[in-house]
């Protein structure tokens, strides 16, 4: 099971005459039209993140969100169902390698996640340039909290022997079928316990996989500029806990080599003055996670 949370934000004020974030995209939007948001969408978050691993590497990059949503718009009052598409995590260079760490959430372990469901507000139920804000989605792959304890309970992670707490009966027990809090379960029913990163070029140990829970929390400040596009800015964050790792050799990793990864796992914020930003384009109802990725270029071109 994922568990995930959309926390609702009080209704907007005013519409203003002019915005920062309205111009992230090099465009201003220009009032004098309707709209009517009813459909699907694809969002496109791109994250200006600052990256801290273990006070070992600090680095400003940037990740991405690709996110689905379905709107469901009555007046000023939406209700969403958003669902993840895409997670990335931001490389972790490391001074005197080639190439950085690499992470990635594959497409499975995403297909994995539910639908939230969630709402938004509007500062005009049909006026463009109206201003747009979302509650705070939560989204938590491989791990079970309590839903009051979703946003600020620590994720499970190994300690110094390479243990961590386990949803009952066992650590590979499917998220679906496991029971617990504050607990780790198997994300894709892989088999392996939390949801199964792969890596790329770990210094020191030869990986293949990583085993990890994730959070990863978001929430949408913007403008309507058509029925079909809305952009402005999103406050992201991803975390992780690291679990256990899979070598290249087939070997399970030792407590000292989990330890190892711990300290290059990265702390992952928004960089302070350096919003970042979001776009969404209308897709056709029924339009897949794995079209809307196909798509991407074509969606949100540079």
């Amino acid at each position: 099971m994922i568990f995930v949370s959309a926390v609702a934000l009080a209704a907007c004020g005013e519409s203003k005459a002019a915005r920062p974030d309205a111009e992230l995209f090099g465009e201003q939007c220009v009032p004098g039209g309707t709209f009517d948001l009813d459909g699907r969408a694809a969002v496109l978050g791109v994250l200006n993140v600052h990256v801290n691993a273990s006070g070992l590497v600090e680095v400003d990059t940037t990740a991405e969100l690709l996110i689905a949503m379905d709107v469901t718009q009555n007046g000023q009052q939406i209700q969403v169902t958003a669902s993840a598409c895409g997670i990335q995590i931001p490389d972790v260079p490391i001074q005197g390698q080639e190439k950085p760490i690499h992470l990635e959430v594959t497409q499975a372990t995403v297909d994995s996640v539910s639908g939230v469901i969630g709402s938004a507000t509007l500062s005009s139920p049909d006026q463009v340039c109206a201003d747009f804000k979302s509650g705070k989605f939560t989204i938590v792959l491989g791990a079970l909290f309590d839903p009051t304890e979703i946003q600020t309970a620590p994720l499970p992670q190994a300690d110094a022997d390479g243990m961590f707490r386990f949803c009952p009966p066992s650590a590979d027990t499917p998220c679906s079928l496991a029971i617990g809090n504050s607990c780790a379960c198997d994300q894709e029913s892989d088999g392996k316990p939390g949801a199964t990163l792969l890596a790329y070029n770990v210094p020191a140990v030869n990986l293949d996989m990583i085993y990890a829970t994730l959070r990863t929390e978001f929430s949408l400040d913007g403008q309507v500029f058509s029925s079909d596009k809305v952009q402005g800015q999103i406050d992201a964050t991803i975390e992780q806990g690291i679990l256990g790792c899979h070598k290249t050799d087939g070997a399970t990793c030792t407590a000292g080599e989990i330890g190892a990864v711990k300290n290059l796992n990265p702390t992952i914020t928004q960089q302070p003055g350096n919003p970042s930003r979001f776009r969404s384009a209308r897709v056709p109802a029924g339009t897949t996670c794995a079209q809307i990725v196909a798509m991407k270029d074509q969606l949100f071109p540079r």
